[in-house]
C-alpha cells in the first residue's frame, strides 16, 4: 500500500468519526431544546430594555388538554387559538337566581364568527356562522345576548363603523364546525342595529342593565342595544375622553392618557347630567371605577413607571397600593365590592408608559393578583409559567357574577383565556439547575415601586 492511498483511508476514517460523533451529539444532546414560541413578541428582549420578556417553558407545556377526554380540568386555558375582538360571559340562572351554566363568548377578528365555550368542560362550538371581517374591537354585553362590532371601513375613507347583533333564535344552517369543535347544523341568528359612524369610544353598563354610552365628538349619548330612546347627556368642547358604565346611573370621563400630559377625571350622573371632577392634574392617568361608584383604581406616571392607587371617593381619601400596573388591567369583583383582580407584570421594560404599551410597542409577563381596597391585603394568586401556559399579557378582564370564572385576552396574541378563581392555589414545586427541587417562594420586589420596597 503506498502513502498516498494510506493518506485516503485515515481521512475518510477521520471524516466518519467526526460525522458519528455530530449525530450522535445532536440525538442525545440536545433532546429538549426549547423550541421557539408561536406567539409573536414573546422572545428576544432583556429586562430593562424595550420589548418583551422571553418565554419560559416548563414540562407542563408539553401537555395538551382535551375538551371530552375525561381529564382533569386545567386552571388556566386558552379558548380559541385564533384572534379575538372581545369576550364576555353568558350565564343561565334557575328561577331562584342560581347559576346553573356559564359559558364564555367570544367574536373572531378575521371572519367574524362567533363561538362559546361551555367553562364547566371546556367544550367549544360556533354558534353564529355570519362573515363579518376585520373587526377591530368587540364589547359584550345583556349576558352575552348582544355584543357591539368596530371596524374601520376603508371604502368608505377610514370610517369607523359600530354595529350592535343581538344573538337570537337558531336558524338551520348546512354549514358545519371544524374537527375541533362541536358538529352543528343549528347557528344563531344576529339582528343587526346601526349605531352613528366615527363613534371614537364608547362604553356599555357594567351592571347587565340595557344600555350604551357613546361619543360623538364632544357630545355624549345613551341608547340601547336596540338603539332605542337615545339620549344626549353630555357636551364639551373636549373630545378626547375615555368613558368608562360603571352602572346605568353613572358614567365616568377619563381624558385620554400620556406619560407627560397631566390627565383628570370625571363624574357623569346619566340621570342629572351633572358632571363632578373627581381625579385632575395626574400624569399617566387611567382609571377604573368601581361598579358602586365609590373607589377609584387609578394609575400615575411615576419616575417612568405606572403605579396604582386607590382613591376613595366617598371619605376623599387617596391610598397608594404600591404594585405597578395598569387599571386596564383589572377588573372589580362581583361578590365583594372593594375587591379588585389585576394583571401585573413581573418586570417593566423601560419605556413611556402608557402611550408604548397602548401601541403595543411594548408587552408583560403578567401574573395575577388580587387587591382588597379597603384592608389593603394583596395576595398573588395565579403566575401563568406555573401552570404551563405561555407569556401573558392580560386585558380586557372580566369575571362572572359569581367570581367563579376570570376571563381575558392576551394582548400579545389576541386569544381568549379563562381562570378558575375558585379552586385552591396549587404548591408550585420548581427544579433547580443542579436538578434538586424547591417550593417556591412569592417575591414581590420586581412588582412593588421603590418606596414600598424601602419600607420593608
Amino acid at each position: 500500500m503506498n502513502r498516498k492511498t494510506l493518506i485516503i483511508i485515515l481521512v475518510t476514517i477521520l471524516l466518519l468519526l467526526l460525522a458519528g460523533g455530530t449525530y450522535w451529539y445532536y440525538t442525545n444532546k440536545l433532546v429538549g431544546t426549547t423550541p421557539v414560541s408561536e406567539f409573536p413578541g414573546e422572545s428576544g428582549a432583556l429586562v430593562g430594555g424595550v420589548g418583551t420578556t422571553p418565554i419560559e417553558t416548563f414540562p407542563e407545556d408539553d401537555v395538551i388538554f382535551t375538551p371530552g377526554s375525561g381529564a382533569t380540568l386545567p386552571r388556566l386555558y386558552e379558548l380559541h387559538k385564533a384572534p379575538v375582538a372581545g369576550v364576555g360571559f353568558a350565564e343561565t340562572k334557575d328561577k331562584k337566581g342560581f347559576i346553573t351554566n356559564i359559558t364564555a363568548r367570544y367574536i373572531e377578528r378575521g371572519l367574524g364568527h362567533i363561538y362559546e365555550t361551555q367553562l364547566s368542560t371546556y367544550s367549544k362550538s360556533r354558534i353564529v356562522n355570519e362573515t363579518r371581517s376585520r373587526i377591530g374591537e368587540a364589547l359584550w354585553g345583556n349576558n352575552g345576548k348582544s355584543v357591539v362590532v368596530r371596524f374601520v371601513d376603508d371604502k368608505e375613507g377610514g370610517t369607523i363603523n359600530t354595529r350592535v347583533l343581538n344573538i337570537g333564535a337558531s336558524t338551520i344552517s348546512f354549514a358545519r364546525g371544524t374537527s375541533t369543535e362541536s358538529i352543528s347544523t343549528d347557528f344563531l341568528k344576529t339582528e343587526e342595529v346601526f349605531l352613528p359612524d366615527f363613534i371614537p369610544f364608547m362604553a356599555v353598563a357594567e351592571d347587565g342593565a340595557d344600555k350604551l354610552f357613546y361619543l360623538e365628538g364632544g357630545s355624549g349619548s345613551i341608547t340601547t342595544y336596540k338603539n332605542t330612546g337615545v339620549s344626549k347627556i353630555f357636551s364639551s368642547a373636549f373630545t378626547e375622553w375615555l368613558p368608562q358604565f360603571p352602572n346605568q346611573k353613572l358614567v365616568t370621563l377619563t381624558t385620554r392618557p400620556s406619560a407627560t400630559v397631566p390627565g383628570h377625571m370625571f363624574f357623569l350622573n346619566t340621570g342629572t347630567k351633572a358632571v363632578t371632577k373627581i381625579l385632575g392634574n395626574i400624569k399617566g392617568l387611567t382609571t377604573l371605577t368601581s361598579r358602586d361608584g365609590k373607589i377609584v383604581l387609578y394609575s400615575e406616571t411615576k419616575e417612568g413607571f405606572p403605579e396604582i392607587s386607590a382613591y376613595d371617593v366617598v371619605k376623599n381619601e387617596f391610598h397608594p397600593l404600591y404594585m405597578r400596573t395598569l387599571p386596564e388591567k383589572c377588573v372589580w369583583s362581583f361578590k365583594k365590592p372593594t375587591l379588585v383582580y389585576c394583571a401585573v407584570p413581573q418586570a417593566l421594560p423601560n419605556a413611556n408608559y402608557p402611550d408604548q404599551w397602548y401601541q403595543g410597542l411594548v408587552s408583560f409577563s403578567d401574573e395575577l393578583w388580587e387587591i382588597d381596597t379597603k384592608t389593603f391585603v394583596t395576595r398573588k394568586i395565579m403566575t401563568p409559567r406555573t401552570l404551563g401556559a405561555p407569556v401573558l399579557d392580560m386585558t380586557g378582564l372580566a369575571v362572572s357574577s359569581d367570581d367563579s370564572y376570570l376571563i381575558f385576552i392576551n394582548k400579545v396574541s389576541s386569544t381568549p383565556w379563562v381562570y378558575s378563581l375558585v379552586e385552591p392555589a396549587p404548591i408550585t414545586v420548581a427544579t433547580t439547575p443542579a436538578g434538586t427541587t424547591m417550593l417556591e417562594t412569592e417575591d414581590i420586589s420586581s412588582v412593588i415601586s421603590p418606596a414600598m420596597q424601602k419600607l420593608r
